[in-house]
Order: C-alpha cells, then sequence, then structure tokens
C-alpha cells in the first residue's frame, strides 16, 4: 500500500490499483488540500472531478492554478507538506473540473454550517456539526452528477465531506452505483455526531455489497470492491 498526500490530507491506496488515463475521479471535500488529488492525476493520468461549494476551497483551486502557471503563493492555511509535495508535479488543468455545489441524497438547496473559528476552512450540512453562521449552497447526488457529465461509472470516491457521508453513501448504493475504489472520512462518528450509530450500519452495508476494508487510517477507511 502507499500514502498519496499530506499527512493531514492524505489517503491510503493498494501500490497498482487499476486506475489509469480513462478512470474517472470524484473527490468531495477539497479544502485547502488537494495533494492526494494532484498526486493521483500525475499518477494514473485520471479524470478528476472536484466537487466542494466551500468559498476557501473555491479560492484555493484557483491559488493552485496559479501557483503552477505563475508561482503564486498560497493564501490559506497551507500544511508544512504541502508545497514539497505538489511543487515538482505536472498540473494538468484539463484533467480537472471544479463542482461548485455539495455532495447529498437530493438535488436541493440547502444550509452550509460554516464553523465558529473562521480560520478554518471545512463547513457542513449537517446541523450542529459546526456553527450557527451559514451560507445557502446547490446541492447535487452522484447520479445527479454522472447524468449531468455522461459518466457512466466512477473508479473512485473520495469523501470528506463533514458528516454528509452517510446520506451520500445510502444513496449512491440505493443507485447501485459501485466505484471499486470507496475513500471516506468518518466524521460524524470522528465528532462524537453519531447518535445513531449510522457509520456502524452503512460499514456493514458497505461490506454487504462486496467492498472490503483496505486501510483504516482513525476512520479515513480505504474500501474496495471485490466485484
Amino acid at each position: 500500500m502507499e500514502r498519496l498526500g499530506t499527512k493531514y490530507g492524505g489517503w491510503i491506496l493498494p501500490t497498482n490499483t487499476t486506475l489509469n488515463e480513462n478512470s474517472i475521479i470524484y473527490s468531495a471535500g477539497v479544502g485547502e488540500d488537494i495533494s492526494f488529488d494532484l498526486l493521483l492525476q500525475n499518477k494514473y493520468n485520471c479524470k478528476i472531478f472536484l466537487i466542494d461549494p466551500t468559498k476557501k476551497a473555491i479560492k484555493h483551486y484557483n491559488e493552485i492554478i496559479n501557483f503552477y502557471k505563475n508561482n503564486e503563493p498560497f493564501t490559506g492555511n497551507i500544511q508544512k507538506d504541502y508545497l514539497d509535495i505538489i511543487k515538482p508535479l505536472n498540473f494538468n488543468e484539463k484533467k480537472f473540473t471544479y463542482i461548485n455545489k455539495a455532495l447529498w441524497d437530493t438535488k436541493t438547496e440547502l444550509k452550509f454550517y460554516k464553523q465558529t473559528n473562521e480560520n478554518y476552512v471545512s463547513q457542513s450540512i449537517i446541523k450542529d456539526m459546526f456553527g450557527e453562521k451559514y451560507d445557502i449552497v446547490d446541492t447535487i447526488t452522484i447520479k445527479n452528477l454522472m447524468n449531468e457529465n455522461n459518466n457512466n461509472n466512477i473508479d473512485l470516491l473520495k469523501l470528506d465531506i463533514e458528516g454528509a457521508e452517510i446520506n451520500v453513501l445510502n444513496n449512491l448504493l440505493n443507485c447501485k452505483i459501485y466505484p471499486k475504489y470507496i475513500l471516506v472520512e468518518f466524521d460524524l462518528l470522528i465528532k462524537n455526531k453519531d447518535n445513531f450509530n449510522e457509520t456502524k450500519l452503512l460499514i456493514d452495508r458497505l461490506l454487504y455489497e462486496n467492498y472490503n476494508i483496505f486501510a483504516n487510517d482513525k476512520l479515513n477507511i480505504t474500501f474496495i470492491r471485490n466485484i
């Protein structure tokens, strides 16, 4: 196995995956660290859809473009190991598509709650995950996103979406969409907001749907489907 990305934003995958230049990646939860996505694209030349309506995340992605074009500095809370990891890479902007929406189980508009510390980038659809202030954002399902972009399948799905992972993954399975690789941070459980044992129920469902746990890094779990 190998870890792609920073200590903060990296994910564990098999050393030799089935990914290639035709693979479709959905990566939800951009924040201010796309080291994993940049390394993944650089290694496999795959197409990556970045999904995050957070204003700081959108700003960071624009700074990524300017960093590779003009070596302009970043203004956000950048990890100490970020620049050393991403600087040597060949950034192919044409392989990235940015989706300014939040993944959810329905296509609608919802409150997107901010953290009480405005320096922190993450926001959440789930009430009581963070503070009371919020933005209104458009939401989209994975199925909607696939239809809009003419994607017949997803090869890898990465979710770091601050508690919304339960609804999104249950909807994914309800639609019988089965990415080969699912990488998910179980924030509802990590932040002690899982009052109804939803995380365990979802993991059990994934195991029933022929997914195996390949790696578990403090509830950042990599699932691989056997079929």
